[in-house]
């Protein structure tokens, strides 16, 4: 991995349970910045190359997407079940690798956009 190549900040975020909607019963998640070992995620150096866009019409409303190939170093504790934030946008992680010795780097494959991330 070139690190001349993660001139980026990201802040990757795990989802949470917050509690319980008192009307529903159903649960109630929220976002924080994912800590691992002590160490928060909230800055981490990584090589974001955001791909073109494309929009499409769903029940009457126009949708944007944006697909995303962020880079960064390996860590462990990484999953799909988390997004990652860059710029003000918000980004699902659609799949993940790892090279070829599998603890270098993730190459993440992500989408910006209709979802609610």
């Amino acid at each position: 991995m070139l690190s001349y190549r993660l001139r980026h900040r990201i802040e990757i975020q795990e989802k949470v349970e917050s509690g319980r909607n008192p009307d529903t019963g159903g649960q109630i998640y929220s976002w924080q910045t994912l800590v691992i070992s002590g160490t928060a995620m909230g800055s981490v150096p990584a090589e974001v190359l955001t791909g073109p866009g494309r929009e499409s019409r769903a029940a009457g409303a126009v949708q944007a997407e944006t697909d995303a190939r962020i880079n960064l170093r390996w860590f462990p504790g990484l999953n799909q079940a988390m997004r990652i934030l860059w710029d003000g946008r918000i980004y699902d992680i659609d799949g993940m690798a790892t090279d070829r010795t599998g603890r270098q780097e993730w190459r993440l494959t992500c989408k910006e956009g209709v979802s609610d991330g």
